[in-house]
């Protein structure tokens, strides 16, 4: 910290020091982060390849006919398995002539195949392209096709083995808590834990909080980060789930509820929404302890029924330094723990 604090400005060092770093070395993987539901739809999002083309090379009339009228491009979409008279496609610029392609496979059964294909020969032409000009070197269209089919049979094959690892991190489904108003006990055997996070967007600093009780609402941890800088609350919701989860595995609990009012994350880490590919390491290292206990569940709950965690992030961060209880627990909380398990003594 002290060397990047000496060589950035304090704006560059909050943001380099925010920035999410993997504890368990998650590995690769592939993301699609430009649609909601993580699958890319030419129907529904014709203008994005445009678009990102336009603002990196500024496609003019010369550089559409490179794709569809010079020799090359022409053997090359005829050539293929596509068997486009490539021709007949160009417009009188890139948009219209990928709007053309679209309205001809639209109604097709496989047209989401046909599209991928497409879009990866306009790639490989484009690279032909680049060759072209930064080192003097023309491919033939048999040289393309090769590489094109390469290229394509290497997405499929990462798509795959991408679709066959996504496990769910579950051993059961919980209800998501939406109507919970109060904190519940788990069951026998049970230790359920509250996670929560209070983040500044000022100082990109936050606080992070857990507490464990078991079957009987008895106190059995507590802990907190205030050290830490994350990006977003969304990223500080999450290490203070990861934080929760390292530090069951401490206190050898093997059978846990995580509870958390983070829905977002939640749905996330329980693989009902797509994950936001800059928590991916957070959310990676959460899979890989989840899988190192007996069995977790992760639970979405209203902000009343936890507020014992929010009490926990919200002085932790104030303190700004990391704190651990034991099952006797911090003053502060007392009262709140009480009153979840509705026992009339407050202090």
């Amino acid at each position: 910290m002290d060397i990047i604090e000496d060589g950035f400005t304090h704006e560059e060092t909050d943001v380099i020091l925010s920035i999410p770093i993997s504890r368990t070395g998650s590995t690769n993987r592939l993301r699609w982060f430009h649609t909601a539901c993580g699958t890319y739809s030419v129907k529904r999002d014709t203008g994005l390849l445009w678009s990102s083309w336009k603002m990196v090379h500024s496609f003019d009339e010369t550089e559409n006919h490179l794709f569809f009228r010079c020799e090359t491009s022409h053997k090359f979409w005829f050539c293929s398995s596509l068997q486009l008279n490539s021709i007949e496609l160009e417009g009188v610029d890139f948009l219209q002539s990928w709007a053309s392609f679209c309205n001809r496979v639209d109604q097709l059964d496989n047209k989401m195949e046909l599209f991928q294909e497409f879009v990866f020969g306009l790639w490989r032409l484009w690279k032909n392209r680049n060759d072209i000009i930064f080192n003097h070197k023309n491919h033939e269209p048999a040289e393309i096709l090769m590489d094109w089919r390469m290229s394509l049979a290497e997405y499929r094959n990462a798509a795959e083995k991408r679709e066959q690892s996504m496990k769910p991190v579950l051993t059961k489904v919980a209800h998501d808590g939406t109507g919970q108003k109060h904190w519940h006990k788990p069951g026998f055997g049970t230790i359920k834990i509250n996670t929560d996070a209070a983040w500044s967007k000022v100082t990109q600093r936050a606080g992070l909080g857990w507490v464990a009780r078991d079957f009987a609402g008895v106190l059995q941890g507590v802990g907190g980060s205030g050290s830490m800088r994350f990006h977003s609350a969304a990223a500080a919701e999450a290490a203070a789930i990861r934080e929760a989860l390292e530090d069951c595995l401490l206190r050898g609990f093997g059978n846990v509820i995580i509870e958390s009012d983070a829905k977002t994350i939640v749905q996330m880490i329980r693989n009902e929404l797509t994950q936001d590919f800059r928590l991916e390491c957070l959310l990676g290292d959460i899979e890989f302890l989840a899988r190192r206990m007996q069995a977790v569940v992760f639970v979405f709950v209203s902000r009343e029924s936890n507020k014992a965690a929010h009490l926990v992030a919200k002085y932790v961060g104030e303190k700004g330094r990391d704190f651990m209880w034991d099952c006797i627990g911090p003053e502060f909380l007392f009262n709140t723990l009480a009153q979840d398990i509705n026992l009339p003594l407050r202090i």
